[in-house]
């Protein structure tokens, strides 16, 4: 199997939104490094973004560069790093807590989430995992069972011990639509659907904070004067900050909900920023970045080599959709608020690092995509009117242009 040239659409996709995201901490930075940690250096924010930036670069390089068919072997060994790095967050001395939640590990003079870690470790060992038992996907006792314990009890580590809704959701959302494209019948697919909404619901109801945040969206009551004392702060003032954006935007470097008043604003809640600053054409331009950044990924897993990438491919764009839509959604008060950051684009490390890797392996798969090989076998045969069948046996025959 030889190489040909990647999906250059889809580091170019990513590249704007990484600039974007970069422009936006150069915009918010002044006032987020005086008022949140008090730092006499103004683009405190902007230099540890482009920090960031240039670590994850680095790692996008090398995932793009190793052979997808390295990752098939090293699945197992990075889930049981991912698993092994979560039971850390219960050593006190290792771990940080913030805003009720363990979510991070200290490590000298970083800090890593497991959780981010445990997003992609699974979604290459469920590629593998679905590859071996496509005999059995279509048995509910054989291949639902055990796919709905392995992923549920990865979604109750990160819902108990970490208290994150939000990585829960798109993990989960992200494994189911693996196992559809594997194979997965129609009603499994509906039953596992409502009995993992009961489970969330459970997960809500349980604890006071998710069963408040729920509470809060159902009627947030932005018109009550005292709502900057409940809980409703955040998501009113998310809304304010994409009403007052209005169709063109406040202009860059406007923003009046960094000065305090929206709650995790280079973060979170970055795509209230967003709107605010740049209006309805400049969000609707971020949108459809992803959305296309999504489309892309599908199609290269649509046309990927074999069982293994095409999951991978699959589980990597769905993840990206997801956590898009939901942290969108969130500061659209469509969907309640999770804290989940927006890919490429809010202020941090793991996530952005561990989001630049997954796009790395995607970008490697689409090296070998059948498509691309079967339009290079075209060219090459020029003036052959015979027909040509892109089976196994042509694949391999097939000289790559390079």
């Amino acid at each position: 199997m030889r190489a040909h040239h990647p999906d250059y659409v889809i580091a170019l996709v990513i590249a704007i939104l990484l600039a974007v995201g970069a422009v936006l901490m150069y915009s918010i930075s002044p006032i987020l490094s005086h008022k949140l940690v008090g730092n006499t250096d103004r683009n405190y924010y902007f230099v540890n973004q482009i920090k960031y930036v240039v670590l994850g670069i680095g790692v996008w390089i090398a995932a793009s560069s190793i052979p997808f068919p390295v990752w098939r072997k090293w699945a197992p060994r990075l889930l049981m790093v991912s698993i092994v790095s979560l039971l850390a967050l219960l050593v006190p001395a290792l771990s940080h807590s913030s805003h009720g939640a363990t979510r991070w590990l200290d490590l000298g003079p970083i800090s890593v989430q497991p959780a981010e870690i445990l997003k992609i470790s699974l979604i290459l060992y469920l590629a593998v995992w679905l590859e071996k038992r496509q005999s059995e996907l279509r048995s509910w006792m054989d291949g639902v069972v055990p796919f709905v314990i392995m992923v549920g009890a990865a979604c109750f580590v990160i819902v108990v011990l970490q208290r994150d809704m939000g990585t829960m959701m798109v993990l989960a959302l992200a494994a189911l639509g693996m196992y559809f494209a594997a194979g997965m019948r129609w009603h499994h697919m509906l039953m596992v659907l409502a009995g993992g909404g009961v489970a969330a619901w459970a997960a809500i109801a349980l604890f006071p904070h998710r069963l408040s945040r729920l509470t809060t969206f159902l009627n947030p009551r932005c018109d009550d004067p005292q709502y900057a004392m409940n809980a409703s702060l955040h998501v009113c003032q998310a809304l304010l900050g994409v009403g007052s954006g209005g169709l063109l935007g406040l202009g860059l470097g406007h923003s009046i909900q960094v000065y305090g008043y929206l709650p995790e604003a280079a973060n979170d809640s970055i795509f209230s920023i967003i709107a605010e600053e740049f209006g309805m054409i400049g969000s609707l331009a971020v949108i459809g970045l992803f959305g296309f950044l999504v489309y892309r990924g599908l199609a290269v897993a649509r046309a990927a080599p074999d069982t293994f990438s095409r999951l991978a491919a699959t589980g990597i764009s769905l993840w990206f959709l997801f956590q898009a839509i939901i942290n969108v959604g969130a500061m659209l008060s469509l969907v309640p608020l999770t804290g989940i950051p927006l890919p490429f684009i809010s202020y941090g490390g793991t996530s952005l690092i561990i989001s630049l890797f997954g796009a790395g392996i995607l970008l490697n798969i689409s090296k070998y995509t059948i498509r691309e090989v079967n339009d290079a076998s075209s060219r090459e045969r020029r003036g052959d009117s015979r027909p040509y069948f892109p089976n196994s046996g042509n694949q391999r025959r097939v000289k790559v242009a390079r």
